[in-house]
Protein backbone atom coordinates (compact mmCIF):
# COMPACT_ATOMS: atom_id res chain seq x y z
CA UNK A 1 0.00 0.00 0.00
CA UNK A 2 2.91 2.37 0.66
CA UNK A 3 4.28 1.72 -2.82
CA UNK A 4 0.83 2.29 -4.31
CA UNK A 5 0.51 5.57 -2.45
CA UNK A 6 3.96 6.57 -3.67
CA UNK A 7 2.94 5.90 -7.28
CA UNK A 8 -0.02 8.26 -6.99
CA UNK A 9 2.22 10.86 -5.38
CA UNK A 10 4.82 10.61 -8.18
CA UNK A 11 2.15 11.21 -10.82
CA UNK A 12 1.22 14.58 -9.34
CA UNK A 13 2.02 17.57 -11.57
CA UNK A 14 2.24 15.35 -14.65
CA UNK A 15 -0.12 14.95 -17.58
CA UNK A 16 -1.28 11.55 -16.28
CA UNK A 17 -4.06 12.85 -14.06
CA UNK A 18 -5.41 15.42 -16.57
CA UNK A 19 -5.42 12.90 -19.43
CA UNK A 20 -7.64 10.53 -17.44
CA UNK A 21 -10.14 13.36 -17.09
CA UNK A 22 -9.81 15.01 -20.49
CA UNK A 23 -10.01 11.91 -22.70
CA UNK A 24 -13.31 10.56 -21.24
CA UNK A 25 -14.86 14.04 -21.35
CA UNK A 26 -13.77 14.76 -24.93
CA UNK A 27 -14.79 11.29 -26.13
CA UNK A 28 -18.21 11.65 -24.49
CA UNK A 29 -18.80 15.10 -25.97
CA UNK A 30 -17.72 14.08 -29.48
CA UNK A 31 -19.83 10.94 -29.59
CA UNK A 32 -22.88 12.64 -28.09
CA UNK A 33 -22.56 15.37 -30.72
CA UNK A 34 -22.16 12.74 -33.44
CA UNK A 35 -25.23 10.90 -32.15
CA UNK A 36 -27.21 14.14 -32.14
CA UNK A 37 -26.19 15.00 -35.70
CA UNK A 38 -26.41 11.58 -37.34
CA UNK A 39 -29.22 10.10 -35.23
CA UNK A 40 -27.69 6.70 -36.11
CA UNK A 41 -24.72 6.26 -33.80
CA UNK A 42 -25.32 3.61 -31.15
CA UNK A 43 -23.74 3.03 -27.76
CA UNK A 44 -22.05 -0.08 -29.17
CA UNK A 45 -20.06 2.11 -31.57
CA UNK A 46 -18.90 4.27 -28.66
CA UNK A 47 -17.82 1.17 -26.74
CA UNK A 48 -15.98 -0.23 -29.76
CA UNK A 49 -14.17 3.06 -30.34
CA UNK A 50 -13.00 3.21 -26.72
CA UNK A 51 -11.87 -0.43 -26.82
CA UNK A 52 -10.00 0.00 -30.09
CA UNK A 53 -8.21 3.12 -28.80
CA UNK A 54 -7.19 1.44 -25.53
CA UNK A 55 -3.83 0.06 -26.76
CA UNK A 56 -2.59 3.50 -27.86
CA UNK A 57 -3.85 5.15 -24.68
CA UNK A 58 -2.19 2.44 -22.58
CA UNK A 59 1.09 2.97 -24.44
CA UNK A 60 1.07 6.76 -23.93
CA UNK A 61 0.11 6.50 -20.26
CA UNK A 62 2.63 3.75 -19.46
CA UNK A 63 5.37 5.68 -21.28
CA UNK A 64 4.60 8.78 -19.23
CA UNK A 65 4.67 6.80 -16.02
CA UNK A 66 7.94 5.00 -16.79
CA UNK A 67 9.55 8.33 -17.78
CA UNK A 68 9.15 9.38 -14.14
CA UNK A 69 11.60 6.62 -13.21
CA UNK A 70 14.12 7.08 -16.02
CA UNK A 71 15.36 10.44 -14.76
CA UNK A 72 16.74 8.66 -11.69
CA UNK A 73 17.97 5.68 -13.69
CA UNK A 74 15.22 3.52 -12.16
CA UNK A 75 17.02 3.50 -8.80
CA UNK A 76 13.97 4.53 -6.79
CA UNK A 77 11.91 1.97 -8.66
CA UNK A 78 14.26 -0.99 -8.38
CA UNK A 79 15.80 -0.39 -4.95
CA UNK A 80 12.87 -1.20 -2.69
CA UNK A 81 12.63 -3.21 0.49
CA UNK A 82 10.94 -6.57 0.28
CA UNK A 83 10.05 -8.28 -2.99
CA UNK A 84 10.93 -6.15 -5.97
CA UNK A 85 7.86 -7.43 -7.85
CA UNK A 86 5.82 -5.23 -5.49
CA UNK A 87 7.13 -2.14 -7.30
CA UNK A 88 5.79 -3.32 -10.65
CA UNK A 89 2.53 -4.46 -9.07
CA UNK A 90 2.01 -1.06 -7.43
CA UNK A 91 2.74 0.76 -10.70
CA UNK A 92 0.35 -1.51 -12.60
CA UNK A 93 -2.40 -1.19 -9.97
CA UNK A 94 -2.12 2.60 -9.82
CA UNK A 95 -2.58 2.90 -13.58
CA UNK A 96 -5.44 0.43 -13.60
CA UNK A 97 -7.24 2.35 -10.85
CA UNK A 98 -6.97 5.52 -12.93
CA UNK A 99 -8.10 3.59 -16.01
CA UNK A 100 -11.14 2.25 -14.15
CA UNK A 101 -12.32 5.71 -13.14
CA UNK A 102 -11.62 7.06 -16.63
CA UNK A 103 -13.57 4.30 -18.38
CA UNK A 104 -16.49 4.41 -15.97
CA UNK A 105 -16.50 8.20 -16.21
CA UNK A 106 -16.67 7.98 -20.01
CA UNK A 107 -19.59 5.54 -20.11
CA UNK A 108 -21.47 7.33 -17.31
CA UNK A 109 -21.00 10.68 -19.06
CA UNK A 110 -22.19 9.21 -22.36
CA UNK A 111 -25.08 7.40 -20.69
CA UNK A 112 -26.22 10.49 -18.80
CA UNK A 113 -25.96 12.62 -21.92
CA UNK A 114 -27.81 10.02 -23.93
CA UNK A 115 -30.70 10.20 -21.48
CA UNK A 116 -30.77 13.88 -20.50
CA UNK A 117 -29.73 15.53 -23.76
CA UNK A 118 -30.94 13.08 -26.40
CA UNK A 119 -33.86 11.67 -24.40
CA UNK A 120 -33.02 8.04 -25.19
CA UNK A 121 -34.35 5.83 -22.39
CA UNK A 122 -34.09 2.53 -24.27
CA UNK A 123 -30.84 1.36 -22.69
CA UNK A 124 -30.92 0.67 -18.91
CA UNK A 125 -28.19 2.56 -17.07
CA UNK A 126 -26.85 -0.72 -15.66
CA UNK A 127 -25.91 -1.72 -19.21
CA UNK A 128 -23.64 1.33 -19.50
CA UNK A 129 -21.93 0.40 -16.25
CA UNK A 130 -21.47 -3.28 -17.14
CA UNK A 131 -20.10 -2.39 -20.57
CA UNK A 132 -17.60 -0.10 -18.85
CA UNK A 133 -16.49 -2.94 -16.59
CA UNK A 134 -15.93 -5.20 -19.62
CA UNK A 135 -13.86 -2.48 -21.27
CA UNK A 136 -11.74 -2.04 -18.15
CA UNK A 137 -11.18 -5.76 -17.59
CA UNK A 138 -9.82 -6.06 -21.11
CA UNK A 139 -7.22 -3.39 -20.32
CA UNK A 140 -5.58 -5.38 -17.51
CA UNK A 141 -3.04 -7.25 -19.68
CA UNK A 142 -2.57 -4.23 -21.96
CA UNK A 143 -1.20 -1.96 -19.26
CA UNK A 144 1.17 -4.60 -17.91
CA UNK A 145 2.33 -5.41 -21.44
CA UNK A 146 3.12 -1.77 -22.21
CA UNK A 147 4.86 -1.31 -18.88
CA UNK A 148 7.07 -4.21 -19.93
CA UNK A 149 7.71 -2.70 -23.38
CA UNK A 150 8.59 0.72 -21.93
CA UNK A 151 10.86 -0.74 -19.26
CA UNK A 152 12.58 -3.20 -21.56
CA UNK A 153 12.81 -1.15 -24.77
CA UNK A 154 11.48 2.39 -25.30
CA UNK A 155 8.33 4.43 -25.78
CA UNK A 156 8.81 4.25 -29.56
CA UNK A 157 8.63 0.45 -29.49
CA UNK A 158 5.60 0.55 -27.22
CA UNK A 159 3.81 3.04 -29.46
CA UNK A 160 4.57 1.04 -32.61
CA UNK A 161 3.20 -2.12 -30.99
CA UNK A 162 0.10 -0.24 -29.79
CA UNK A 163 -0.69 0.95 -33.32
CA UNK A 164 -0.53 -2.64 -34.53
CA UNK A 165 -2.77 -3.67 -31.65
CA UNK A 166 -5.24 -0.92 -32.56
CA UNK A 167 -5.49 -2.22 -36.12
CA UNK A 168 -5.91 -5.81 -34.97
CA UNK A 169 -8.54 -4.80 -32.43
CA UNK A 170 -10.50 -2.97 -35.14
CA UNK A 171 -10.24 -5.90 -37.57
CA UNK A 172 -11.30 -8.40 -34.93
CA UNK A 173 -14.58 -6.54 -34.45
CA UNK A 174 -15.58 -8.02 -37.81
CA UNK A 175 -16.06 -11.64 -38.73
CA UNK A 176 -12.27 -11.99 -38.93
CA UNK A 177 -12.19 -12.10 -35.15
CA UNK A 178 -14.54 -15.03 -34.85
CA UNK A 179 -12.74 -17.84 -33.05
CA UNK A 180 -9.54 -15.79 -32.76
CA UNK A 181 -10.23 -12.73 -30.60
CA UNK A 182 -9.90 -14.60 -27.30
CA UNK A 183 -6.26 -15.40 -28.13
CA UNK A 184 -5.30 -11.75 -28.75
CA UNK A 185 -5.33 -9.63 -25.55
CA UNK A 186 -5.45 -6.33 -27.45
CA UNK A 187 -8.94 -7.22 -28.72
CA UNK A 188 -10.43 -8.18 -25.36
CA UNK A 189 -11.73 -4.71 -24.46
CA UNK A 190 -13.46 -3.91 -27.73
CA UNK A 191 -14.62 -7.41 -28.64
CA UNK A 192 -15.64 -8.41 -25.12
CA UNK A 193 -17.74 -5.32 -24.46
CA UNK A 194 -19.26 -5.50 -27.95
CA UNK A 195 -20.25 -9.13 -27.50
CA UNK A 196 -21.84 -8.28 -24.17
CA UNK A 197 -23.97 -5.58 -25.82
CA UNK A 198 -24.74 -7.81 -28.80
CA UNK A 199 -25.99 -10.61 -26.55
CA UNK A 200 -27.83 -8.15 -24.33
CA UNK A 201 -29.84 -6.81 -27.25
CA UNK A 202 -29.85 -10.03 -29.29
CA UNK A 203 -27.74 -8.58 -32.10
CA UNK A 204 -25.05 -11.23 -32.37
CA UNK A 205 -25.29 -11.32 -36.15
CA UNK A 206 -23.95 -7.74 -36.30
CA UNK A 207 -20.58 -9.03 -35.09
CA UNK A 208 -20.71 -12.21 -37.16
CA UNK A 209 -20.25 -14.12 -33.91
CA UNK A 210 -22.01 -16.73 -31.90
CA UNK A 211 -22.77 -16.39 -28.25
CA UNK A 212 -19.74 -16.07 -26.03
CA UNK A 213 -19.43 -19.20 -23.94
CA UNK A 214 -17.55 -20.09 -20.79
CA UNK A 215 -14.68 -21.56 -22.82
CA UNK A 216 -13.91 -18.19 -24.42
CA UNK A 217 -13.91 -16.46 -21.04
CA UNK A 218 -11.73 -19.19 -19.53
CA UNK A 219 -9.28 -18.84 -22.42
CA UNK A 220 -8.97 -15.10 -21.83
CA UNK A 221 -8.43 -15.59 -18.09
CA UNK A 222 -5.83 -18.33 -18.61
CA UNK A 223 -3.86 -16.38 -21.21
CA UNK A 224 -4.05 -13.23 -19.10
CA UNK A 225 -2.68 -15.03 -16.05
CA UNK A 226 0.12 -16.64 -18.08
CA UNK A 227 1.10 -13.27 -19.58
CA UNK A 228 1.15 -11.62 -16.15
CA UNK A 229 3.23 -14.42 -14.62
CA UNK A 230 5.79 -14.25 -17.44
CA UNK A 231 6.19 -10.48 -17.10
CA UNK A 232 6.56 -10.63 -13.31
CA UNK A 233 9.16 -13.41 -13.62
CA UNK A 234 11.04 -11.24 -16.14
CA UNK A 235 10.89 -8.26 -13.78
CA UNK A 236 12.40 -10.32 -10.96
CA UNK A 237 15.67 -10.36 -12.96
CA UNK A 238 15.30 -6.89 -14.46
CA UNK A 239 18.32 -4.61 -13.99
CA UNK A 240 17.35 -1.58 -16.09
CA UNK A 241 17.76 -0.56 -19.71
CA UNK A 242 21.27 0.92 -19.46
CA UNK A 243 24.54 0.02 -17.75
CA UNK A 244 24.24 2.91 -15.28
CA UNK A 245 20.73 1.97 -14.14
Amino acid sequence: MRLLKAEFYKMRRTFLYPIHVAVPFVAGVLFLAWTRISAQLQFSVFVQAVGVAFPVLASVICAGNVDLELSGHLQGFLMTTGKRESSLLAKWMSLEILAFFAVMGAVIFYGAGNRLILGDMEIPFSVFLKAGVFLWLGSLPLYLEHLFLNLCFSKAVSLAVSIGQLLISALFLTGLGQGKWQYVPSSWSSRGASLYLAEKFNRRAALGAASTDLRDISTCILLGVILCVIIFIWFHFYEGRQDND
